[in-house]
């Protein structure tokens, strides 16, 4: 019966669901409620594909109060396994989705700045992993490296990039996010188009 009710709410959900009010969920520093979180925002610097950077470097990740809840819930489960979750981008601004979309506005690279991002909403956000000691582990690719080798199912030969990666993934589905398919690193609130954009940080 719960299988049932999964499949109906996965296929019907979006649509039938209410819309989010804002300030029943709103943005918090989702460092003060993820244990063990490091930031390490990639469009604070100029490292990034738009080639400047986006934000100031003293920018902090802004989720919503929910979506931080529950990135804690796959931050305990990874520390078991001697990961740490490295956020990459949370809550993203209209005017940082505009300059991303300027800069890379092929289909499906980033999302169209006039509908609103799951990033916007501050229901989404993209991680890497570290150690313990907070030191980079291998992953399939970098950070925001569009190509086939990005995406979440890509093929990988057995070892540390792809245990990895399946980490984050088996980590993430269970505190209740999906991965976007074409981005490994990108997770987002299940249903998260219910939010509203969000005021810019």
């Amino acid at each position: 019966m719960f299988l049932a009710l999964l499949i109906a709410a996965q296929t019907y959900g979006p649509q039938h669901l209410p819309p989010v009010i804002d300030a029943e969920d709103p943005l918090v520093d989702a460092a003060g409620l993820v244990p063990g979180l490091i930031v390490d925002l990639a469009y604070a610097t100029a490292d990034n594909i738009a080639g400047r950077a986006l934000y100031p470097p003293d920018a902090k990740c802004l989720l919503r109060r929910s979506v931080a809840q529950r990135l804690a819930i796959a931050a305990d489960a990874l520390r078991k396994r001697g990961l740490r979750l490295v956020a990459r981008d949370c809550t993203r601004p209209a005017d940082s989705q505009r300059a991303l979309w300027k800069a890379h506005p092929h289909a499906g690279a980033v999302a169209d700045p006039s509908r609103g991002s799951l990033h916007a909403r501050g229901v989404a956000v993209d991680l890497e992993l570290a150690d313990l000691a907070g030191a980079p582990v291998e992953l399939p690719t970098k950070f925001d490296a569009f190509g086939p080798d990005a995406a979440a199912d890509a093929p990988l030969p057995d070892g540390p990039a792809k245990e990895h990666r399946e980490a984050l993934k088996t980590a993430m589905h269970a505190a209740g996010f999906r991965v976007n398919p074409s981005e490994w690193w990108h997770y987002s609130r299940l249903y998260g188009w219910r939010w509203p954009v969000a005021e810019s940080p």
